[in-house]
């Protein structure tokens, strides 16, 4: 009969023992013996969930930046501008270009990642570049609603209607620079006397490709991650001493898209429409928090869309008794119907995604599980490929919510990174995933395993 009794606690161990990652969620080893007889596993709190459109974000200095045009046929038009300074490597003074020299071509060039992209990777598209006719600081954050206002938009120095191509074996794109611009570089060398003066007079470039075409729908274009501080990237001139003839040895000098001065960051502008898919439009734009938002939800990344929800009722777990929280895991499972990741076509899903509360005001905060390396190791967050899911255990916060310590305002599904020092930098990931809805079989679950603390006096 004694050990009757205790099977029920046994099982209970066993279970928080075989849960992934987090074995020792809170650490059972202070609860009265029993109270662990009473431990309950639930699964069927309510989750109230839509999609809202996201704000603007900030886009950080680094050296990966984002640049094209994404007719999504799901999510709609998105364009990604970049703006950046150039930059004379080293920082090196009274830049030389040798005797006379005469201009062969110019051109910029972005190295492109291999494998962080959206849309079509045999899309053409056209881009323009424009100089700007304000200087870029390199101590203020920019936002990425900022559009085109730094740039002079009269002056377009550069165009190139096309695909990504290859230098020094490398997947790049190139743009070739009008002569005049590079010219007037090139032949003054009173402007390259040191960094300061060159960015002073050649305040950057803004390129841009939300002037190409995209439509219909089918013609999804591209958006793509570029290395910025690469050896291959950067504003080239190509040149001559001298007359130029087939005698002559071409010379080459780059600026540099990166250091000490170096300014990028990028703006964009994401536009959903009611032909790119119906339920996402209803929620954004008719506030359809029911009906759209029981079939699915939308996540996108760079200013698009996230998904706002609430555990309501959570106090009711300690109506009559504390609770000690073990493990508390909310799941946000992908819909299969919507995936379009296919041979040249790839819409990825991201490996990430944030869990977010929010405050009194609605915004996001960092959450109790994410605020020390112990509990964030048994957060999780990451995309389960087997199980096509996202699992967050927020136990840490559970509990301060049942202790009162914490109000449930709700949270927030955001497609950034969850960890403390990078989740503030939602300009990391450009993809989108389309979650089940609160009305299917596959809808976002929230699984409590909790000890009511009976003991406790």
């Amino acid at each position: 009969m004694k050990f009757l009794k205790i099977l029920p606690a046994l099982l209970l161990l066993l279970i928080l023992a075989s849960c992934k990652k987090d074995k020792n969620i809170l650490g059972t080893n202070v609860i009265p013996a029993e109270d662990l007889l009473s431990g309950v596993y639930s699964d069927t709190s309510k989750i109230y969930a839509h999609t809202v459109t996201h704000s603007v974000i900030a886009s950080f200095n680094d050296r990966n930046k984002f640049l094209g045009s994404n007719q999504d046929p799901i999510f709609g038009r998105t364009d990604i501008g970049l703006y950046c300074n150039l930059n004379i490597i080293n920082n090196v003074t009274n830049v030389s270009f040798g005797q006379d020299p005469q201009l062969i071509l110019s051109e910029l060039i972005l190295k492109a990642d291999n494998i962080q992209f959206i849309g079509d990777t045999l899309a053409a598209l056209s881009y323009s570049v424009f100089t700007l006719d304000s200087t870029l600081s390199s101590s203020r954050v920019y936002k990425t609603d900022i559009g085109n206002k730094l740039a002079n938009k009269n002056a377009v120095v550069g165009s190139y209607t096309g695909k990504l191509g290859v230098y020094q074996g490398k997947k790049v794109l190139r743009i070739p620079i009008d002569p005049n611009y590079a010219k007037s570089i090139l032949n003054n060398t009173l402007v390259v006397t040191s960094n300061a003066t060159f960015q002073s007079l050649y305040k950057g470039f803004y390129i841009t490709s939300s002037g190409t075409s995209l439509n219909p729908n089918t013609k999804q274009g591209i958006i793509c991650k570029y290395d910025l501080d690469d050896a291959v990237s950067g504003f080239y001139l190509r040149y001559q001493n001298g007359t130029p003839s087939a005698t002559k040895e071409l010379q080459e000098y780059r600026f540099a898209f990166g250091g000490g001065d170096a300014v990028k960051f990028n703006e964009s502008k994401y536009q959903a429409n009611l032909s790119s898919n119906v339920l996402l439009y209803n929620q954004l734009f008719n506030k359809d928090t029911i009906q759209s938002a029981s079939q699915a939800l939308f996540l996108k990344g760079f200013g698009g869309t996230r998904i706002k929800f609430k555990i309501p009722y959570l106090k009711n777990y300690t109506d009559s008794f504390p609770a000690f929280v073990h493990r508390a895991e909310v799941v946000f499972n992908v819909d299969p119907s919507f995936s379009t990741s296919a041979g040249t076509i790839q819409y990825a899903l991201v490996p990430r995604l944030a869990l977010m509360p929010l405050d009194s005001l609605g915004n996001t905060v960092l959450g109790m599980d994410q605020k020390n390396g112990v509990d964030f190791s048994r957060y999780d967050g990451e995309y389960d490929n087997d199980k096509k899911r996202y699992v967050f255990n927020i136990a840490r916060h559970i509990q301060e919510i049942f202790k009162g310590k914490i109000k449930n305002y709700g949270f927030e599904l955001v497609m950034t990174d969850p960890n403390s020092i990078l989740y503030g930098r939602m300009d990391l990931f450009v993809e989108r995933t389309v979650f089940a809805g609160t009305g299917t079989s596959l809808k976002p679950k929230f699984n409590l395993t909790y000890s009511p603390l009976k003991n406790l006096n």
